[in-house]
């Protein structure tokens, strides 16, 4: 799968979304991103309310859970390899204590929908859990400790599975050593930070986490001196509403291609950002 001269590109996006209800839906997105060069789609549930699910108890997240499987299949008939990551944003736990759900009850419930998506994991339709973490946005210190528990946790079984977990929190220095601090304690190693700063994916290497560039042209310029230790991820909504929010995985290969024209990457750094990282972070032969 190596682009040698006159090929095309294969894109390996690590980390996106699809919405069968509100967006373009699986097929669609799959055909668009195939036609780019895409290969990987690492596909991430989405919130329950982006799907029209109310998740108050643990056993409600089955049915994101499911919906997020069945798109995985239908995206794969259009050739996409497609990775499915499940489980619970942290925006979950914080919606379920501001509807009035006791922060320790809360906490039980992210963690037993966690225990649910590893069965899933166990079960071989799942390969990753996540988003697990803390918000990115201001929240009581008690939504973050309630919410490091909810991560130490999914770190643990990721350890336990051997599969990637999906950090999401903020994108800082203190928030990446802190995910490094964490995944020690467990003995997690596929840790994934999702959605960081470019200029931070040297730390990240260093600490032993594993940095998800969003597919930026300024974001991944500034993390160059990283590759090729990183992945790329388009973070994509599937969203109509918020058609600028994220990256479009088709446009990751017109990036990429800037990147190599000004010298700032050579096709072997590509490579093994676009393929080979992927590859080995799904445990998909190549």
């Amino acid at each position: 799968m190596r682009c040698m001269e006159g090929e095309e590109l294969k894109i390996g996006d690590v980390h996106g979304h699809v919405n069968p209800l509100r967006g373009m839906g699986p097929r669609a997105l799959a055909r668009k991103f195939v036609k780019s060069g895409g290969w990987l789609y690492g596909l991430v549930n989405l919130t329950s309310w982006s799907l029209g699910v109310s998740a108050m108890k643990a056993d409600d997240y089955r049915r994101l859970y499911k919906a997020t499987i069945k798109a995985a299949d239908e995206m794969r008939r259009e050739g996409l390899i497609v990775p499915v990551v499940l489980g619970p944003h942290p925006a979950e736990f914080v919606r379920l204590v501001e509807s009035g759900v006791p922060i320790e009850k809360a906490t039980k419930v992210i963690i037993k929908a966690y225990d649910i998506a590893a069965d899933y994991v166990k079960e071989g339709v799942a390969h990753g859990l996540g988003e697990a973490g803390r918000p990115h946005w201001s929240v009581p210190q008690e939504y973050i400790e309630a919410c490091n528990t909810i991560t130490r946790h999914v770190l643990s079984l990721s350890a336990e599975l051997e599969v990637p977990i999906h950090l999401h929190m903020e994108s800082s220095e203190n928030a990446v050593r802190d995910a490094a601090s964490l995944s020690r304690d467990t003995g997690a190693s596929k840790v994934v930070f999702h959605h960081i700063k470019g200029s931070l994916a040297k730390l990240a290497i260093e600490l032993g986490i594993i940095p998800s560039i969003p597919a930026r042209r300024v974001e991944l310029e500034e993390s160059v001196e990283a590759w090729p230790r990183v992945v790329i991820e388009s973070d994509f909504l599937d969203d109509p509403k918020k058609p600028g929010a994220v990256v479009a995985p088709w446009s990751i290969s017109r990036t990429i291609n800037k990147l190599l024209a000004k010298g700032l990457i050579d096709e072997g750094k590509a490579f093994e950002v676009l393929v080979k990282n992927p590859a080995s972070l799904y445990c998909i032969g190549i």
